[in-house]
């Protein structure tokens, strides 16, 4: 009995003894002196480019941006960016710091171009009042690894990615070369109206359109599409991602854009007048013209456009004398006799709604030339067969606002005729055309929206 208890008493021991190095913290620093080599990690890693960094930024808002940005041990940040013509020619200083946050953060701590994206003030850069793009001038640091350093906005978790720049790549972004660089994309794609690639598909080579928008339009600004009709004929398939602008062409941001199972990543110059867009296992699209766009105009209503637009008084290429009847009933309209009150601009906007298969007709009226006014809104149904021929029926009767009889021509022909939707190609201008199926010499062109 004895001898049992010397055994469970030395069992004990063991056991304690074991449970307390389970315990034993595997750091070999504490919490402070850890915070603290990692925000000298930081510290030295910014600072250990000599050509500084090529960087990009998604908005959690907006689209994506891109920047060059040179860090000195003195807390001085030199930085380019691609949000304006000025900011990619004209650099501006500003300082930043290395503290704790939830790890080390990187603090943009003066306004520079990043600051520009959280501006509140709608006015600054066309953000939302109050919040801007919704973008950080604060990172938590992620990793880096050989070239690359990985940060995460602190409130709208937006990845701000920085790669190692060459010496060629900086004196290019100091020579101002980025302005060059984006205004030859810009003019490639305006000088391309219909811009696409070819993607093998079984037997079928599918064209894809190119869509990239380089505005800083909140919604749309920054961001790149692609397009296309699959082999069917029929279906349409479409998907977009943001972008960012360098010195050597476009990248994708995020996961990349998404057609159909392949991942494109980003825009480059195979030489100089050849543009290719290349996808993650590096194979390269040579982007070529079409002289008309690609996929039949109806099938992009609700998805590429959303509407069409007449603006005052003026009648596009392609209208005809039976058309513009009916537009300038419109527009020469909006004073007496036509009606009692007298406007000295006005507009006409359709607005689709495929998802309940709905077209608004809004007559756009002002007397402060366009500043402030009044809508009257027509709803229509409609029904659309194979071939896309259009048959409207009234939902709702013109309302609200003061101009539902200048819009009465325009409400008349849609209800009396079947119509179809196409493109008006005038020289580098693509319109929308409507044209009765009833009486195919009348013939309206507007404004793509």
């Amino acid at each position: 009995m004895k001898k049992l208890f010397y055994l469970l008493f030395f069992a004990a021991i063991v056991f304690v003894g074991c449970k307390k190095s389970s315990f034993e913290s595997v750091f070999d620093k504490n919490p402070e002196e850890r915070m603290a080599d990692a925000i000298s990690l930081v510290n030295t890693s910014l600072t250990s480019s000599p050509n500084g960094w090529i960087a990009t930024l998604p908005t959690s808002a907006g689209g994506g941006y891109g920047f060059y940005m040179s860090f000195d041990a003195n807390q001085n940040v030199i930085m380019y960016s691609d949000i304006s013509d000025a900011a990619s020619t004209t650099p501006a200083t500003s300082t930043y710091r290395v503290t704790t946050g939830l790890g080390a953060m990187l603090a943009f701590d003066t306004y520079n171009y990043i600051s520009v994206l959280q501006d509140p003030k709608a006015s600054v850069y066309g953000g939302t009042q109050g919040s801007g793009f919704s973008s950080d001038v604060e990172f938590t640091y992620v990793r880096q690894n050989a070239d690359s350093l990985f940060f995460v906005g602190r409130q709208y978790r937006q990845p701000l990615v920085m790669v190692k720049a060459t010496a060629a790549q900086k004196a290019s972004y100091v020579a101002s070369a980025y302005k060059t660089t984006i205004d030859k994309l810009k003019s490639f794609f305006t000088t391309n109206k219909n811009p696409f690639i070819e993607i093998v598909s079984g037997t079928n080579t599918l064209k894809v359109g190119v869509t990239p928008n380089l505005t800083n339009t909140l919604s749309a600004g920054k961001r790149l599409d692609l397009t296309g009709v699959l082999a069917d004929g029929n279906t349409v398939v479409s998907s977009g991602q943001k972008i960012a602008s360098n010195i050597d062409g476009i990248d994708i941001l995020g996961t990349g854009l998404i057609w159909q199972g392949i991942k494109f990543v980003r825009l480059r110059w195979k030489d100089a007048t050849t543009l290719v867009l290349i996808d993650g296992s590096g194979k390269e699209y040579i982007i070529k013209n079409s002289a008309t766009p690609l996929v039949p105009l109806y099938q992009l209503w609700g998805t590429k456009y959303t509407g069409m637009l007449s603006e005052y008084k003026t009648i596009y290429p392609g209208t005809s004398a039976n058309g513009a009847v009916i537009l300038n009933y419109y527009h020469n309209g909006l004073v007496p006799p036509t009606q009692p009150y007298t406007f000295n601009y006005g507009r006409i906007n359709f607005v689709w709604n495929t998802v309940n298969k709905r077209l608004t007709v809004n007559g756009f009226s002002s007397q402060n030339g366009g500043t402030s006014g009044w809508v009257t809104a027509t709803v229509y149904s409609y029904t659309v067969d194979g071939a896309g021929v259009y048959k409207f029926t009234s939902n709702a009767i013109a309302s609200g606002g003061y101009v539902a009889i200048p819009l009465s021509k325009l409400d008349t022909f849609l209800l009396q005729n079947r119509v179809t939707f196409d493109y008006h190609v005038d020289g580098a201008n693509v319109y929308a055309k409507v044209t009765s199926v009833e009486d195919p010499s009348t013939v309206m062109t507007f404004v793509l929206q």
